[in-house]
């Protein structure tokens, strides 16, 4: 898919902060590529939407977006990311508590490399930190 039909496929607010930040964009769908691809390697695939994989892989990706560009903009984007239309409320809610989480684990540990973060954000799932669906 090109860059126009990936910008055509985000949400209001995420175009308007692409205008704004292209360059922090950018590095934040390589965050989330990396999260997912993360995510796929460390639980199981029934997991990656509304299990553990799919809370590991919202606080992952927020956590290296705060580590590669600050906590205001990871907020800014992430929050924009979840105004999806027809996106269940439940959902919403799990996703907005987990990408919090995330930010909060790098805003805590700021010197952490990316392979720290992923330990940490791991850690908190299987301590029950972050939110699930199933």
């Amino acid at each position: 898919m090109g860059s126009y039909d990936a910008y055509k496929k985000l949400t209001k607010a995420e175009q308007d902060f692409v205008k704004s930040h292209p360059l922090a964009a950018m590095t934040f769908k390589e965050d989330a590529a990396k999260a997912l691809l993360e995510a796929q390697n460390r639980f199981p695939k029934e997991t990656l939407h509304n299990g553990q994989g799919d809370a590991f892989r919202h606080a992952y990706w927020n956590a290296l977006m705060v580590k590669h560009e600050n906590y205001a903009l990871a907020k800014e984007f992430a929050d924009a990311h979840e105004t999806a239309p027809g996106q269940p409320a439940a959902e919403m809610d799990m996703d907005l508590y987990n990408n919090r989480e995330g930010r909060l684990i790098a805003y805590n540990n700021p010197n952490a490399t990316e392979e720290e973060l992923a330990k940490l954000v791991e850690k908190a799932v299987q301590d029950g930190k972050l939110r699930t669906l199933k």
